[in-house]
């Protein structure tokens, strides 16, 4: 059952007291892995918590006066109170469209303040919500459409033509509802979603009640390792996901009180589950600010960090070495942060560390895991220690199994294998895709996640890899993250990605794709070329010899060393190897 929100918001807002339950939430004296090697987390179990549209708008209720979310470029912002008013009118013009309980409306934006009525609003109607990458192609816009059966979408004006190429895909085309003024000829007559939540004459819609069961998000995986299915998480998924994260020891913002909230950067893609939960679902369940940014614009997100007085910074890899590495980033610009959260891809070490040097007071950092399909399953405690290249424990409620990647044997700590998890907070199954959710269920309904992992004997965990992203040299499993890990201690190396290519004797080899630091300006004639070529091969063989020196020769890159102005990457850093392993291919083809 799902609790009443008024019974939860007064912990969620109040750090002296946990989410759930009497007991304040610490880590267990006992042992967190059993004789047997399964993995508990070292907190007490949690119960779930409401809905995520019942627990923001009662926590709009308490402080309607303070800032929901504001448009970084624009300016443009929305109370609390204003994002209940427009959530409910929202749901009022979808239920006016036919929306009903179980239907399912999208969402096609870059972040914005009106990402999150539209978001609430769509859930207060009854319906679940799917998330389109705004980057998406009309081809793949209309496959996701037609998989997930959108009734509407809610799409930025700078998206419609991009939407009208994939409706042109549908036998039957969902409505629209544009998120500003329409930027094709006017007459289109699709309705505007500003003017609606704008207009204080329109009546709020019914709050449909959901069960646990309902589909609350239907979110599709980042497609990386294969095409994009969508994982159906329902309410009362999200429900427990809450109550798991959403803890003092857990969770670091500062309380909001009638005086005060916390100020978050919302540059996460809201379409992906990081920023969707970990940002927008969660900071306005705190009652925090959400200062939105549509794209990365480096000196608009210094500004905002020193205008808002950011404490807490939620990162991907990529904009961690930003801030380490940019000399537009001084040490007085991070001065207000306290805390970072750092997920959607493993974080270098030396870039955290580099972070923790350069912030002018203390800072926690702390790194998250968590998949699509399960929402954040590890955190690093605030009251534990930063154990720095570690993920963190596991969250209430979660449990894990390493297992032995030939024998699927449970594995003792330190060593590598399939990362397998069981969370209340898991997925019910691929949507329309019953062949694909039991490749990745267990027969006692545990979570196959695809990563290679290890723990220690605290129960903190490292990933290591994607078992698809595994080399095998003559049988033997290479981890590209681990070269890529001590290729980028070369000074000459700004960022570098490994994948396998094929080899006649081996099966396949290592060949590592590398990003130079910037010491010089290349061009500038055919001479300048010449020694730059020359400067690249002799760099190649330095790179070679320096790995040679630190791992076993079946980890050597016996498949050379290539150079390229930047590494390809989806919108939260994570890289996308399997677009390198097709250059690759190519390469050999030519």
């Amino acid at each position: 059952m799902l609790r009443s929100p008024a019974s939860l918001l007064g912990r969620v807002l109040t750090r002296s007291r946990p989410l759930l339950g009497s007991k304040v939430m610490a880590p267990s004296t006992r042992s967190v892995v059993t004789s047997g090697y399964e993995i508990h987390s070292p907190f007490p179990d949690v119960e779930p918590a409401s809905d995520v549209v019942s627990l923001t708008l009662d926590t709009a209720r308490r402080f309607g006066h303070h800032t929901a979310v504001e448009c970084a470029l624009t300016g443009r912002s929305y109370t609390y109170a204003q994002l209940e008013d427009g959530s409910l009118r929202f749901a009022g013009a979808l239920q006016g469209m036919g929306v009903r309980r179980g239907d399912v409306v999208g969402i096609l934006a870059p972040n914005g303040p009106e990402y999150p009525i539209a978001f609430l609003g769509a859930m207060a109607a009854g319906a679940g919500v799917t998330c389109f990458n705004p980057t998406y192609t009309p081809g793949e816009l209309g496959r996701q459409l037609s998989d997930s059966g959108a009734r509407v979408v809610v799409v930025d004006p700078l998206l419609e033509g991009t939407l009208d190429g994939a409706l042109t895909q549908l036998p039957r085309p969902p409505k629209v509802v544009l998120m500003g003024r329409s930027s094709q000829a006017p007459g289109e007559g699709r309705p505007n979603l500003q003017e609606l939540v704008g207009d204080e004459t329109r009546p709020f819609g019914e709050h449909v009640k959901v069960s646990e069961r309902d589909l609350s998000v239907l979110g599709y995986s980042s497609g990386t390792t294969g095409a994009p299915k969508g994982a159906r998480i329902d309410h009362g998924a999200v429900a427990y996901n809450l109550a798991m994260v959403l803890q003092p020891e857990v969770f670091p913002y500062a309380p909001t009180t009638a005086e005060s909230q916390e100020s978050v950067i919302g540059l996460m893609p809201f379409f992906h589950a990081w920023g969707m939960y970990g940002v927008m679902a969660c900071s306005l369940a705190l009652g925090s600010k959400v200062v939105t940014m549509p794209q990365f614009i480096p000196e608009l997100f210094v500004k905002v960090i020193r205008q808002h007085q950011v404490g807490v910074l939620h990162l991907v890899p990529p904009l961690l070495q930003f801030l380490v590495a940019h000399p537009l980033v001084t040490p007085a610009d991070l001065a207000s942060v306290r805390s970072t959260m750092c997920a959607a891809a493993p974080c270098p070490p030396q870039a955290a560390h580099a972070f923790k040097e350069k912030v002018p007071g203390k800072v926690f950092f702390q790194e998250v895991y968590g998949m699509t399909e399960t929402m954040p399953t590890h955190f690093t405690p605030l009251n534990g220690k930063e154990n720095i290249g570690s993920c963190g424990v596991l969250l209430p409620c979660v449990r894990a199994r390493v297992e032995d990647l030939q024998t699927g044997a449970p594995l003792p700590p330190g060593r590598a294998g399939e990362l397998v998890m069981y969370t209340p907070a898991l997925m019910s199954g691929y949507h329309g895709n019953e062949d694909a959710t039991r490749d990745v269920m267990t027969a006692d309904g545990w979570l196959r996640t695809g990563d290679v992992a290890r723990y220690d004997s605290e129960g903190y965990f490292y990933i290591v890899d994607r078992i698809k992203e595994l080399i095998k040299v003559k049988g033997l499993q290479v981890s590209p993250t681990e070269l890529e890990d001590e290729l980028r201690g070369h000074p000459s190396v700004a960022d570098v990605g490994v994948v396998g290519v094929s080899d006649a004797r081996a099966g396949e080899v290592p060949r590592a794709y590398v990003v130079r630091r910037k010491t010089a300006t290349s061009g500038g004639g055919g001479e300048k070329e010449e020694e730059e070529r020359a400067e690249e091969e002799r760099l190649a063989e330095a790179l070679k010899t320096f790995l040679s020196e630190r791992v076993a020769p079946h980890k050597h890159l016996a498949g050379g060393v290539r150079f390229v102005g930047e590494l390809p990457k989806n919108p939260t850093g994570k890289l996308l190897r399997r677009t390198l392993k097709e250059m690759a291919a190519q390469e050999e083809g030519d």
